[in-house]
C-alpha cells in the first residue's frame, strides 16, 4: 500500500542520513511505522496516509525540523493505557489539511459505541512565539519537562504548521488529580500557524486552550466538553471568528463558555492577554446544576475585545472579576441565561446575589451602556445533542459590529453570532455530533 511505500522511503532516507551522522538535530531519523503505530519520536519528515488507520501510543512527539504531514481522510486513535497524546515541539510543524467531506479525525481506539471522553489524550502544539512567564520559557503540564519541550519565544509569526478541517474527539483523558489534557492545546504558537475548521467534542477538560502566543483561528466548534469551551492565559493575544459551544448539560464541574485569565496569579505581567474574538455564539447547559458556569468568565487581569456574542442557557451571561481586568464587549445579545441573565448583582459584604469579586464593577450597566441586547435571538436548535441548530431564524443583523479589514477577519460577517440565517459551513462530514 502507498503508506508502506512512504515509510518505505522515509526509511532509506533514514538510512542515508544515518551514513553521514545523522540528521542535523543529532538524533537518529524517525524509523519506520511498526503495525501502523506512530513512532514515538518522530525526528524526520512522516506522512500518515488515508488508507489505514494509525495508532497514537503514548507521549509522542515531532520534533523540531521535522513535519508530520496527515493525508485528507485520514483517522488516528489514540490508546487510552498508555495515554496516547500527539505532542508537536517548538520548532516541529504539523500539516493536518483535511477537507470538508474527508476530514482528519483524532479519535478513541475504544470502538463506536464504547467510546467516551478520557478515552485518550490529545493534540498539543508547541511554538515560539511570546508568552508573559518570567524568562519567557514554560512547560505544558502532564508531559515530561525537556528543552526539547520548551514554549515560548519572541516570535510572534511562528509557524507550526496547518489544522484544517480536523475533528478531535473522545480525548482529554486524566493524567493525575485535576490535570487533564485538553483537546486542542496552543503553547505560545505564533500567527504563522493556520488553524480554521476545527471540531474538539467529547474531551474531558477544555476544547480549546491558548497558552500565551498570537495564534489566529477561525470556524472553532466546541461540543460537549466537560471544562470550558475556550480558555487563555499567559499572554494570549490573538484572534478568532467563527466559534461555536455547546456544553453538555451532564457535566458535573465548574463550566463555562469562555474563560480568560491573564495568568493564574493574576499579575500585569506582560504580554497582557489580550484576545479579539468576533461572532460567537455560546450554548450552556440551560439547566441548574447548581455549578458555576457563565457565558464569560474573565479575571485575574486579561483584557479581550469581543464582538457579536451570542449566549443563552448558561447560569449567567458574564462574571468580570478582579480590579485590573479590562473588556471591550460590544454589539451582542444574552438571552435565556438561568439565574442572572446579565450578570449577578454584586455587594461588597454578600448581601446581593454575590460578594463582590471586581471593586463595584457594574456588569449590568456596563453591558448595557456598550450596546449590547437581552432580546431572544430565535435559535433554530441549539439545545439538540444530535442535530443542532445554530443559527438565527432571521440574521441578527440590528446592532452588530463589522469585523475589522486586517486580513484575518471575514468583514462580511456584520451580524450577531457565528452564524447568518443561511450559513452551511457545519455542513460536511468534517463535523460530528453523534454521541459515542
Amino acid at each position: 500500500m502507498r503508506s508502506k511505500v512512504l515509510l518505505a522511503t522515509s526509511a532509506l532516507v533514514a538510512a542515508s542520513l544515518m551514513g553521514c551522522g545523522g540528521d542535523e538535530n543529532g538524533e537518529s531519523p524517525t524509523p519506520p511505522a511498526k503495525n501502523n503505530e506512530i513512532p514515538a519520536s518522530i525526528t524526520s519528515d512522516l506522512t500518515l496516509t488515508a488508507d489505514q488507520d494509525w495508532l497514537l501510543k503514548g507521549i509522542v512527539h515531532v520534533r523540531a525540523g521535522a513535519t508530520l504531514t496527515i493525508e485528507p481522510g485520514t483517522t488516528i486513535k489514540g490508546d487510552k493505557s498508555t495515554l496516547g497524546t500527539l505532542v508537536i515541539d517548538p520548532g516541529a510543524r504539523i500539516h493536518a489539511e483535511g477537507t470538508k467531506d474527508e476530514p482528519i479525525v483524532f479519535t478513541s481506539r475504544a470502538e463506536p459505541g464504547d467510546r467516551t471522553a478520557g478515552d485518550w489524550g490529545g493534540v498539543i502544539l508547541l511554538g515560539k512565539a511570546p508568552i508573559n512567564v518570567p524568562g519567557g520559557k514554560a512547560n505544558v503540564e502532564g508531559i515530561e519537562a525537556t528543552a526539547e519541550t520548551e514554549y515560548g519565544g519572541t516570535d510572534p509569526a511562528d509557524n507550526s504548521g496547518v489544522l484544517k478541517y480536523v475533528r478531535i474527539e473522545f480525548g482529554g483523558i486524566l493524567l493525575s488529580t485535576d490535570n487533564e489534557i485538553n483537546g486542542l492545546t496552543f503553547a505560545g504558537v505564533g500567527s504563522g500557524t493556520t488553524v480554521d475548521y476545527v471540531q474538539v467534542r467529547y474531551t474531558l477538560d477544555d476544547c480549546f486552550e491558548f497558552f500565551g502566543g498570537t495564534v489566529n483561528a477561525k470556524h472553532l466548534v466546541c461540543t460537549y466538553n466537560q471544562d470550558d469551551g475556550i480558555d487563555w492565559d499567559l499572554g494570549y493575544t490573538g484572534n478568532l471568528q467563527f466559534v461555536v459551544v455547546q456544553q453538555d448539560p451532564a457535566a458535573v464541574d465548574d463550566t463555562n463558555g469562555f474563560e480568560g485569565d491573564n495568568d493564574a496569579m493574576g499579575t500585569t505581567n506582560a504580554p497582557l492577554s489580550e484576545p479579539t474574538i468576533y461572532n460567537a455564539t455560546l450554548i450552556g447547559k440551560n439547566v441548574d446544576v447548581d455549578k458555576q458556569q457563565y457565558a464569560m468568565l474573565l479575571r485575574r487581569a486579561t483584557r479581550a475585545n469581543l464582538y457579536n456574542i451570542v449566549a443563552t442557557g448558561f447560569e449567567a451571561g458574564v462574571d468580570v472579576r478582579d480590579a485590573p481586568t479590562s473588556v471591550n464587549l460590544e454589539a451582542s445579545i444574552f438571552h435565556g441565561n438561568l439565574a442572572q441573565n446579565i450578570a449577578y448583582v454584586e455587594t461588597p459584604d454578600g448581601t446581593g446575589s454575590e460578594k463582590d469579586d471586581d471593586m463595584g464593577f457594574d456588569e449590568v450597566k456596563w453591558f448595557l451602556d456598550a450596546g449590547n441586547a437581552e432580546t431572544d435571538p430565535m435559535l433554530v436548535a441549539p439545545y439538540d445533542r444530535q442535530a443542532p441548530d445554530f443559527r438565527p431564524k432571521a440574521t441578527l443583523t440590528t446592532g452588530a459590529a463589522t469585523p475589522p479589514s486586517d486580513g484575518f477577519f471575514d468583514t462580511k460577517a456584520s451580524y450577531v453570532g457565528a452564524f447568518s440565517q443561511d450559513d452551511t459551513w457545519l455542513d460536511g462530514a468534517w463535523i460530528s455530533f453523534t454521541p459515542n
